[in-house]
């Protein structure tokens, strides 16, 4: 089993974090990323509170669910970095859920900025407390790459519809039905697409 951090985080993100996008070094247009805006020490503190406490879930790395939910996610990953590289004002909570790594220890967090590197791969900031790879720690920066990444996320600020986001949406299909209900209306998790 591995482990999988819960809507808890996603929501958070969906709710608190500001972002916007920014240029990488190369200042061209396919290297744009969503970088956060500059943060208080007060809001890093709420930040790692809220990533402490959110719950951890256990899961089967070979449930069906979860490997569809992953392979959507890998199947759409391109578009969804050229729809956040737009700079579209409208998209907000942007994020990657990545897989970190050590020796056989995996757990999956979301980072929130990240940049395309110059000569490929990524680098993003840790939204969670890890539990199981204790080398990582919460708005640790790290490398990754395409590999890594099991989902992707962001929200539509108009219409409040968060878009990926697929393995909250694997989890939510063991949920009671009147809690999913609920999660969705609530965040705008958009299941359906």
């Amino acid at each position: 089993m591995t482990r999988l951090h819960s809507l808890a985080l996603a929501c958070l993100l969906a709710l608190s974090a500001t972002t916007a996008l920014a240029d990488t070094a190369a200042s061209t247009p396919d290297k744009a990323a969503p970088q956060k805006a500059k943060e208080t020490a007060k809001d890093k503190t709420k930040d790692k509170a809220a990533a402490k406490a959110d719950e951890v879930l256990e899961i089967d790395p070979e449930d069906p669910a979860m490997k569809a939910a992953v392979k959507k996610a890998q199947a759409t990953f391109d578009d969804f970095i050229k729809t956040v590289s737009t700079r579209n004002p409208n998209f907000a909570n942007i994020a990657v859920r990545v897989a970190l790594r050590d020796g056989k220890k995996v757990e999956y967090v979301w980072a929130s900025p990240f940049t395309i590197l110059d000569k490929g791969g990524y680098k993003g900031t840790i939204s969670a407390v890890p539990t199981i790879v204790k080398k990582y720690q919460f708005s640790q920066q790290v490398p990754f790459k395409r590999a890594d990444v099991v989902d992707w996320m962001y929200t539509e600020a108009d219409t409040r519809i968060m878009r990926g986001n697929f393995t909250t949406c694997a989890q939510l299909a063991r949920a009671p039905e009147a809690e999913v209900k609920e999660m969705k209306k609530r965040y705008g998790l958009d299941c359906a697409r």
